[in-house]
């Protein structure tokens, strides 16, 4: 029978593998809570068309390797670890072409008790992860650093006029809102040898002083402001990414109850939101 379609790209992996790592320096402790997603490609053809495993690394394998290898590296971020992975599997298996790893990171902060950080003690408990991802191929490796789930709030200096009206636009102009978003932020690293825990911070310290003193007027160009400050203070990315969803808060109308609302009043609102994206790049 003449074959009737081929197959033109493929990749498969592991997603989801979670791990805790305890790094013990005498009293000291460092702890990093990981969830990892692997993902192959390469020439697994015949696994797809005809049902032949030969070439195929489980993905089994794959998650105890994570851990395995979590266990035979030291690693002071999620950049490197990921960077171990990758090259692992380019380098043991000839066949597999890439191997893209992505990381994310919860965050544990140490606890501070009588004004002196503790040992073994950690406080979390918001959604903010540090992120990466990792292409490893032959002969080459791209790094890219991020953050997700970093919600920001602030109370004034955010307004939204003159946009266009239509005989569907009921929303009113204002010059005085609630701005809150949750930034999800990617860079692109030019080297794969940078300083990924200094960039981590300091481009994260410029989001949030951005977003914190900017006089906003629209989610869009705090995006794009925030975007330069991160290219201005970190050197040693090229490309930064923004997804920032517009959390609305609708002011409640009090005038039935013979009150006025001076921007006090407020509903929070998680559907249907505004999703704003852009991307800025050094010149």
């Amino acid at each position: 029978m003449k074959q009737m379609a081929i197959l033109t790209e493929n990749s498969y992996g592991k997603s989801g593998v979670k791990l805790t790592k305890v790094s013990r320096r005498g009293d000291v402790h460092e702890v990093k809570q990981l969830e990892v997603a692997i993902a192959l490609r390469g020439e697994f053809t015949k696994c797809y068309t005809e049902g032949d495993n030969s070439m195929v690394v489980p993905t089994d394998t794959m998650k105890n390797t994570v851990y395995a290898l979590a266990k035979k590296n030291e690693f002071d971020s999620i950049e490197f670890f990921a960077k171990i992975l990758g090259k692992h599997f380019v380098d043991e298996f000839s066949h597999v072409a890439s191997a893209t790893i992505e990381i994310q990171e919860t965050l544990w902060n140490r606890m501070v008790i009588n004004g002196k950080s503790h040992e073994h003690s950690f406080v979390g408990g918001n959604d903010e992860k540090r992120t990466c991802k990792v292409v490893a191929s032959r002969g080459a490796i791209h790094v890219q650093g991020g953050i997700s789930g970093l919600a920001v709030l602030k109370t004034t200096r955010s307004g939204f006029v003159n946009y266009i009206k239509d005989q569907y636009t009921t929303l009113k102009e204002t010059t005085d809102r609630i701005f809150a978003t949750t930034v999800n932020a990617t860079w692109n690293f030019p080297s794969a040898d940078a300083g990924f825990n200094g960039c981590h911070k300091t481009i994260r310290d410029a989001i949030v002083n951005v977003f914190a003193a900017h006089d906003s007027l629209a989610v869009q160009q705090t995006l794009y402001a925030m975007g330069e400050a991160a290219l201005a203070a970190c050197k040693e990315i090229d490309e930064i990414s923004f997804v920032m969803p517009n959390q609305h808060h609708l002011l409640i109308n009090l005038q039935p109850f013979g009150m006025e609302n001076s921007n006090e009043i407020f509903v929070p609102t998680t559907e249907p939101f505004g999703m704003i994206a852009g991307t800025i790049r050094r010149k």
